[in-house]
């Protein structure tokens, strides 16, 4: 008998799971960066020690208003289909060691287009619980595109960069006094 580790993440006060081995940490204290013409779903982008992550909200994809209140506010950060995603969420709950006996597939009923990134269920303490798949969470189109534009933003940051330091530069030349030659 095996067991596997769930991180517990709730939205709008319902408890759902991502396997823990996906999610390389969580982040409270954060603030998002907007990111026009994104994929849906897409609310921006995170800075998390230098390294731009797009933020995911799960809220949104389950039709609810994307912004949260709870002062529990998260991000999960996880890696998804070759890239990471912060996925937000209004707080979370704790890590579960799972029996694997406790874990099922979705029932056939609720599967369909729309849901197939949930695709297990937990049953923990007579609570069921869902299971959100990170790497069906996103189609490899969107993927594709959230790879690209945050190539373009990194670019376009470090162009804004390597400007805002020229600009430095002329000015302290322009505060140099010039001597003057004397022919």
């Amino acid at each position: 008998m095996g067991y596997v580790k769930y991180l517990i993440f709730r939205i709008n006060n319902r408890k759902y799971a991502i396997e823990l081995n996906h999610v390389s940490g969580t982040e409270q204290n954060y603030s998002v960066i907007p990111f026009p013409d994104a994929p849906f779903g897409i609310q921006g982008l995170i800075n998390l020690r230098g390294k731009l992550i797009p933020v995911y909200s799960l809220r949104q994809r389950f039709g609810m208003n994307p912004e949260i209140t709870d002062s529990g506010r998260s991000v999960l950060i996880a890696r998804t289909s070759g890239i990471m995603i912060a996925y937000e969420a209004d707080g979370v709950e704790c890590i579960e060691e799972v029996d694997e006996d406790k874990v099922k597939n979705m029932p056939e009923m609720a599967s369909n287009d729309d849901t197939s990134f949930m695709n297990k269920v937990l049953n923990i303490n007579n609570q069921i619980i869902v299971v959100i798949d990170v790497n069906k969470v996103l189609s490899p189109e969107d993927v594709e595109i959230l790879e690209r534009m945050i190539e373009e933003r990194i670019e376009a940051d470090r162009k804004a960069e390597e400007e805002k330091k020229s600009a430095e530069l002329a000015a302290k030349e322009d505060e140099i006094p010039q001597e003057s030659v004397e022919e």
